[in-house]
């Protein structure tokens, strides 16, 4: 009787209030409470760390990790970082096992889902969540899936990355840089949603590498598991005793890695202020590739110091609170023809700034020049806005648009920027106070003429649209970066037909038209172009080649090909993209070739995922593939992947919850809406990637199971239906017996083919978000079993 009193005591201890609840050990069915009196958390045995729902403001929370005895609570690790949840919501280890988050609006979210059952959890002192089974073995930890933090103690293993927040303390969702430790052991930064190359890193240093935070000496190491090297990142400059400090390394959001430490309380003694910096990846800011993203440019007063970006004249920042989001032009680009008259214009001379890899994939080179000669060039091209003369080297670089990585000081001292600018009210954007004065006058105006105050009104914003010769909406930098006038390298159909052998090297022919292969001269001697030829310009070509302009001119990702330029001369309406030598996915995986191994086939899934995730949620307009396959996704010389055809999808606003589409896609990747009229959403992409996710692990078409020595009834004939019914029958593994490399990994093979059943889900609205499926696939969240396999 006394043990089941003092049973009944400790459960009751456990289940207390969360203003309460000082436990050191969680149990299955204990449930936190996002609330106003910050009381929502479970801390650490000591009080360093706590978990719980992190306060934003009054009423939006973050459920993540902090260091809970400093004034500055400094965010370790969240985990719905894009998705803050309201009062109300509530974490609960279920008594089934699994990590709930349940939002004030009902969704249901699982942190964790994996088929081990937990029965308890804690908050460690070293910052790590764990949750454990019945035996006290951990089943899952927070380490594991870092968001900008690594704490000592944790590693960032292959293929996993860190990602920098969008805006300090201010907005901590997915930002613009990410810390990647390759599969070859290279630990590289970089601007992830751009193509441009890395940043800084650290050089190859074998297969198998991770990043390791030693929690004895406080140094951060490159490892590689297959040979006893290591190499060390951090210089010995640490405060002693080490203990007496907290450490942490954090991608910041202007892409700089940063080692700190902080001062513990002790007794009466208080502890720092601030953070202090131990060490850093970059020492001269403005280096850091997409820093000041379109048309700004980076400033900084030297090592060490802060940065900031400014606008060249005749530009505006997007978001004057945050100057980080760059610049946007008050005026409507040249255009070239008829329009192409060069008195509206003129160009400014910057003197000490680069835009860096921004060159019209080296189209434009103008060698052995000078400064003049470079301007010129500029000003007499109608269709290049931007150029930057490197003085050195006496090279002239025309820039394609929008212009990105743009730098002064240290990284530019002996480079020149030109950049074409409108110069009469004919060219410029009307301005707010312009507006007014037209306004007045064209009110004066219709008075004299009609003496109607309503009929004034309606003649004022008549004439004034006419006189911007423009949509009204033009002065919002939405509309100023949706509109035609995107500055691409605009090509005579003369050149083309040079370039491509008279359209007689032929790559291959889509649903809109047939791609040629070709070649320019530059200075450095021939570039390779594939033109997309597009047909029935006078049905549907036309306005989708329109479309697929003004989305394309702000569409930037390294996984994603990219389009150089155009013709829209008479009736030709061509495309010019840049040349993928090495073909298509289909081609390197299904070919008579080498095929591709384990590593490289889960970077080539990762990059598709990452591709269209900023084609899904992170470009300005959501973009809806429609036709992803094995044939869309090109290699290039690097063996990236990259996603072609995306400029001539259908485009959902964020607003639309349908879209109308004639049928697209291809058989064995068509989404099952497609065939019942149903509404068509990103999910139709879902499911065509979840298709060829399970052709790159498995290296086989998803109709070519015969090859495969296995014994399979009808229904099992695709390789979704195979590969869903082993995971059912608990025999996944025959799938990989003859691939040793897929089989030594099976863990994240598994995990893989499960992320792939979930994608093709026949129903909808059962499929998960790119966000998700990224997710699964880093191993950030459980991945669960799919409702097709368990029901």
């Amino acid at each position: 009787m006394a043990f089941l009193l003092w049973l009944i005591l400790l459960v009751a201890y456990f289940h207390g209030s969360p203003a309460q609840n000082t436990t050191r050990t969680i149990l299955s069915g204990t449930r936190l409470m996002a609330n106003s009196q910050n009381t929502s958390s479970w801390p650490s045995p000591l009080g360093d760390f706590a978990f719980g729902f992190y306060n934003l403001s009054e009423d939006r929370f973050l459920v993540g990790i902090w260091f809970d005895k400093i004034p500055e609570k400094t965010l370790a690790w969240s985990f719905n970082r894009n998705q803050p949840v309201g009062l109300g919501s509530y974490v609960e280890l279920t008594v089934a096992g699994r990590l709930l988050l349940n939002d004030s609006q009902g969704s249901e979210t699982y942190i964790y889902n994996g088929s081990l059952y937990a029965t308890s959890a804690n908050m460690k002192d070293d910052g790590n969540f764990v949750l454990r089974n019945s035996d006290g073995s951990i089943i899952w930890q927070s380490f594991d899936s870092p968001t900008d933090t690594l704490l000592p103690g944790q590693s960032l293993a292959t293929n996993q990355t860190l990602i920098s927040n969008a805006n300090g303390t201010i907005d901590f969702s997915k930002g613009r840089f990410n810390l990647e430790m390759q599969f070859d052991g290279n630990l590289l930064l970089n601007a992830y949603r751009y193509k441009d190359p890395a940043y800084w890193n650290t050089g190859s240093f074998g297969d198998n590498g991770y990043l390791h935070f030693n929690a004895t000496n406080m140094l951060m190491f490159v490892y590689n598991t297959t040979t006893p090297n290591q190499n060390n990142l951090t210089a010995d400059k640490l405060p002693t005793p080490l203990n007496d400090y907290y450490h942490r390394a954090t991608l910041n959001d202007v892409g700089n890695f940063q080692q700190f430490y902080y001062k513990k309380a002790n007794g009466t003694q208080v502890g720092q202020s601030s953070w202090s910096l131990a060490w850093q990846a970059i020492k001269e800011p403005c280096i850091v590739n997409g820093i000041c993203e379109e048309y700004g440019y980076c400033t900084s007063l030297g090592d060490n110091q802060k940065p900031s970006c400014r606008c060249p004249q005749n530009f505006t920042l997007l978001d004057p609170n945050n100057p980080f989001k760059g610049c946007y032009p008050d005026f409507a680009p040249q255009r070239c023809g008829k329009d192409s008259s060069m008195r509206n214009f003129t160009v400014q001379v910057i003197e000490g700034v680069d835009y860096y890899n921004s060159n019209f994939a080296d189209l434009a080179e103008l060698k052995h020049s000078d400064r003049e000669s470079c301007r010129k060039a500029v000003m007499d091209d109608c269709s290049c806005m931007a150029a930057v003369f490197q003085v050195p080297e006496r090279t002239c670089l025309k820039k394609r648009m929008p212009l990105l990585n743009g730098r002064s000081g240290t990284p530019a001292v002996d480079r020149i920027a030109f950049i074409k600018v409108a110069t009469t009210s004919d060219t410029a954007l009307p301005s707010p106070d312009r507006k007014k004065d037209l306004r007045s006058r064209d009110l004066v105006a219709g008075l004299i003429i009609t003496g109607s105050v309503l009929i004034l009104i309606f003649a004022a914003g008549a004439i004034y649209c006419h006189l911007a010769s423009r949509p009204c909406g033009l002065i919002k930098p939405s509309s100023i970066s949706s509109g035609i006038e995107i500055n691409l390298r605009a090509f005579k159909f003369s050149e083309l037909q040079e370039a491509t052998g008279g359209f007689s090297r032929r790559l291959g022919r889509g649903a809109f038209g047939t791609v040629y292969s070709g070649t320019l001269l530059s200075e450095d001697g021939q570039i390779g172009i594939a033109v997309k030829k597009l047909e029935k310009v006078m049905e549907h070509g036309e306005k989708e080649f329109l479309t697929e302009l003004r989305v394309i001119g702000r569409t930037h990702h390294k996984n994603l090909v990219r389009l150089l330029g155009y013709c829209n001369e008479d009736s030709h309406r061509l495309l010019v993209y840049e040349l993928m030598k090495k073909g298509s996915l289909s081609s390197y995986l299904f070919g008579d070739g080498e095929k591709p191994n384990w590593r490289h086939r889960v970077e080539i899934a990762m990059g598709i995922a990452r591709g269209l995730l900023y084609l899904h949620e992170e470009c300005e307009t959501q973009i809806i593939h429609c036709d992803i396959k094995p044939q869309n996704v090109l290699i290039d010389d690097h063996y990236n992947a990259k996603i072609a055809d995306f400029g001539l999808a259908k485009l959902l606003m964020k607003d639309q919850t349908r879209t109308s589409t004639n049928a697209r896609g291809t058989v064995g990747y068509m989404a099952p809406e497609w065939l019942k009229n149903a509404p068509i959403t990103a999910k139709v992409d879902i499911y065509s990637f979840g298709v060829m996710l399970l052709e790159i692990i498995c290296c086989r078409r998803h109709i070519e199971l015969d090859q495969i020595v296995v014994e399979v009834e009808d229904e099992n004939l695709y390789i979704t239906d195979w590969i869903g019914s082993c995971i059912k029958d608990g025999e996944l593994r025959k799938v990989v017996e003859e691939d040793e490399e897929a089989l030594s990994d099976f863990t994240r093979f598994e995990r893989l083919a499960m992320v792939g059943i979930w994608c093709v889900s026949p129903n909808a609205t059962v499929r998960p978000s790119m966000t998700k499926v990224m997710q699964m696939m880093e191993g950030t969240i459980e991945v669960g079993v799919p409702p097709l396999i368990s029901g």
